[in-house]
């Protein structure tokens, strides 16, 4: 921010991205507008207390099916299940995934989330906050995000239909709506 002149922002956190714009604006608030959370979760794996994300165990086999799957369009399903029999879809996917990193990172990258745990954050978070999830997302469930509004204080759910965690998939403009109302300070 300091290198692009930003004094303050309104930052988007969408998937595994949300944990770390959450620390950020728990470290910073005098830096932030305001934080949208897209898609996101507090934890990434289940607990006792947050008993909707998968397993470790559940999880790691997830992982190694991902794995397995690098090169093709591996678990487009779950990520964009509206866009899974789309062949164009489908080629960009797997190209990206290439182009993106190898399968030992990607690893490292899956075993950081699935360790990830911004719990004990939420009640810090002191920007004003709207959490937006689809309610048929087959990679972090609805319920992720209605945990986070309901731990960050004042935060605001906004539920939108449809099955696609990728948010540039399906129907955008409830995404696109809410997220420019937020930004007017509606």
């Amino acid at each position: 921010m300091n290198a692009a002149g930003s004094r303050r922002a309104l930052l988007i956190g969408a998937s595994e991205g949300g944990p770390g714009c959450i620390r950020f604006a728990v470290n910073h608030p005098d830096r932030l507008i305001g934080l949208v959370l897209w898609g996101s979760l507090a934890k990434g794996s289940r607990a006792p207390d947050y008993p909707f994300a998968l397993t470790v165990a559940q999880y790691d086999l997830w992982k190694q099916r991902l794995l397995a799957g690098w090169g093709g369009p591996a678990e487009i399903q779950t990520f964009a299940p509206s866009l899974a029999a789309d062949r164009q879809a489908q080629s960009w996917w797997a190209g990206l995934l290439r182009a993106a990193s190898s399968p030992g990172a990607v690893a490292g990258l899956l075993e950081a989330l699935r360790d990830t745990d911004v719990r004990h954050l939420l009640a810090k978070v002191s920007a004003r906050t709207m959490v937006l999830h689809r309610s048929g997302d087959r990679a972090v469930r609805v319920e992720a995000g209605r945990f986070l509004a309901a731990k960050i204080p004042d935060a605001r759910f906004v539920e939108v239909a449809g099955d696609d965690h990728w948010f540039w998939v399906g129907d955008q403009q409830p995404l696109l709506d809410s997220i420019s109302a937020f930004a007017r300070g509606s």
